[in-house]
């Protein structure tokens, strides 16, 4: 459980004020604008492909970021005339895997709607 929080904590500060609800705002101001100006501010989609007489733009990130471990603090016991020390705490250093996937779909060469899946959807705002 400490893990988890630690995990939290130090990702909610590498993204600061960085939000899904950002992100999502900026999403939705793309809806009614053309294909064409999604493609010329964006550049190319890393996918499209169409279905039911709708076009789909697909944009994909990814990321590591890594995090390093804690050190561990150590206790000594002396008992008679021998120290034992033992090792208390510390964790590994671990990579965390950050993506997004963003789809925007596009009807008569206008954006109509929006949806997005991963863990690093967020925009500062």
């Amino acid at each position: 459980m400490r893990k988890a929080l630690a995990l939290t904590a130090i990702l909610s500060v590498l993204v600061g004020c960085a939000t899904t609800a950002n992100y999502e705002k900026i999403l939705s101001s793309w809806v009614g604008s053309t294909e064409l100006d999604l493609v010329r501010k964006w550049g190319p989609p890393q996918q499209s492909y169409e279905a039911g007489g709708r076009k789909f733009l697909v944009y994909s990130s990814s990321r590591n970021v890594y995090l390093p471990g804690t050190a561990p603090s150590y206790t000594t016991t002396v008992i008679g005339n021998t120290a034992y020390t033992n090792r208390v705490g510390g964790t590994p250093g671990q990579n965390i895997g950050l993506s997004c996937q963003t789809t925007f779909e596009v009807s008569g060469e206008r954006i109509v709607s929006w949806r997005w899946q991963g863990n690093d959807c967020t925009a500062r705002e």
